[in-house]
């Protein structure tokens, strides 16, 4: 993932709780409380434009099991989606390959996510749910 693709928050639309990088990467950010989604979604853009692009990497295939973003312009099928869970310090995020679907925890704060996704990924086990 191009760090660059990250740092142009200002190409980022979003619409409701999708939030899109370019055409081959829009997310859907599921949470029940608009509050926590929106704190949520600034907390996780802002952690992944951090990230080095290793670390980037190691997301996107912990996240699609790809290691590439898509080449064409219909991008992931399904596309990639993030769903916030009930608060929960201890638990790692975990993800579901075949439908591009990443569970977080909503953490209480944004160093705590940076820390258990890094924590994750470094796992490189896929945790189903």
């Amino acid at each position: 993932v191009s760090r660059a693709a990250f740092e142009r928050e200002s190409e980022y639309r979003s619409s409701s709780h999708t939030v899109c990088v370019n055409a081959a990467l829009c997310l859907c950010v599921i949470g029940e409380n608009q509050e926590r989604t929106t704190k949520f979604k600034k907390w996780f853009w802002s952690v992944l434009r951090k990230m080095t692009p290793r670390q980037q990497h190691d997301l996107l295939y912990f996240w699609t099991s790809s290691p590439l973003l898509p080449a064409t312009e219909q991008g992931f099928t399904p596309h990639p989606s993030v769903v916030i869970r009930p608060p929960d310090e201890a638990r790692l995020p975990t993800a579901n390959t075949c439908i591009s679907r990443l569970y977080v925890p909503f953490y209480s704060s944004k160093r705590l996510l940076r820390a258990r996704l890094l924590t994750a990924i470094k796992t490189k086990v896929f945790g189903f749910v």
